[in-house]
């Protein structure tokens, strides 16, 4: 199937969105063909499941790659709620026919993450490496067990960054354009080969 002449939504939060990079730098720009941009920053994927009929299932697009779990998280959110959130939301795109891709975000730079002036304010944080580590596997399990492509940042960035993590982030959580560039080789690499 040529991807690039079918719509993709891409639903998600800030890293999806592409805050703090330049219009054009988002990895999700990088994409070939008829993309929809569904990020916003600072959501939940409570937040993404309450928007979810609006903004994926109203469009009818042939694929959906679906992104989430960090701000809830860092919140001091539940990993059980998240992949409650994540399951229905994934189920809903199986059910409607879309082609379902789940996703694992690219893993923090931790190290710099927990100096930034909000990380006080952030109850999550101090736990955050072991549950995006269980949410990840819990993502690949699930795109394992129902035949799904599974876009795995986590495991495919550390590969192009061995100049130094750290380096590819603005703040220890959202990509640079550096970053970003990565992601979009990464995610052309798996979505539209």
């Amino acid at each position: 199937m040529n991807w690039s002449e079918r719509i993709t939504v891409f639903l998600g939060d800030s890293i999806t969105e592409g805050y703090g990079v330049a219009k054009g730098e988002c990895w999700v720009d990088a994409m070939p063909g008829k993309t929809v941009n569904r990020g916003i920053s600072g959501d939940t994927t409570f937040g993404m499941r309450r928007r979810f009929e609006a903004h994926v299932l109203r469009s009818a697009p042939d694929r959906v790659v679906i992104m989430g779990g960090i701000n809830d998280l860092s919140e001091g959110g539940l990993l059980a709620d998240v992949q409650d959130h994540l399951f229905y939301m994934y189920e809903q795109a199986r059910q409607n026919g879309i082609e379902l891709v789940p996703a694992v975000c690219v893993q923090p730079d931790f190290n710099e993450l927990l100096n930034n002036d909000w990380a006080p304010f952030l109850p999550g944080l101090r736990d955050l490496p072991d549950n995006l580590e269980a949410l990840a596997q819990w993502i690949r399990t699930y795109a394992h067990n129902h035949g799904c492509t599974c876009l795995d940042f986590a495991q495919k960035f550390p590969e192009y960054t061995v100049d130094g993590y750290c380096r590819y982030f603005l703040d220890g959580v959202h990509p640079n354009a550096r970053g970003h560039a990565i992601m979009a080789d990464i995610a052309q690499n798996i979505l539209y080969p």
